[in-house]
């Protein structure tokens, strides 16, 4: 029997070519969401994660799509966050940055997410 994977609810937020960054005490950063709750939907569990660590009120966010990486899977959501709205770093997180998308490969953010961010096709596939 294989072990089960994690299951994620990740948001993609987005404010004037800039994407959502959010960092816990490591030096890693990774995109805003976190685990579904049993019980929980993935939109539920998408807004409860965004909330918790951003302080932002999830907001007519389009579904991506579901990608199953080796050990996890995400369900993605896509947010354009106006100006008028600023993340505050709450709850495990300690810092909330938007960084241009190309500044993302120079980085240290979590695998899974560059991955979620290619497959989304806002990471361009090296080759």
């Amino acid at each position: 029997m294989t072990p089960s994977k994690a299951l994620h609810a990740t948001i993609i937020c987005l404010q004037a070519g800039k994407v959502l960054l959010v960092r816990k005490e490591a030096l890693e950063w990774s995109l805003p969401g976190g685990k579904i709750d049993p019980g929980e939907t993935q939109h539920e569990a998408a807004r409860r994660e965004l909330q918790e660590e951003t302080c932002l009120p999830l907001s007519d966010a389009q579904f991506l799509g579901h990608h199953v990486l080796q050990a996890e899977e995400h369900w993605v959501y896509r947010m354009a966050v106006p100006p008028s709205r600023v993340p505050q770093p709450s709850h495990e997180i300690v810092e909330c940055r938007w960084f241009l998308i190309q500044e993302v490969s120079q980085l240290q953010v979590k695998p899974s997410n560059v991955e979620l961010l290619r497959r989304e096709g806002f990471i361009a596939v090296k080759g």
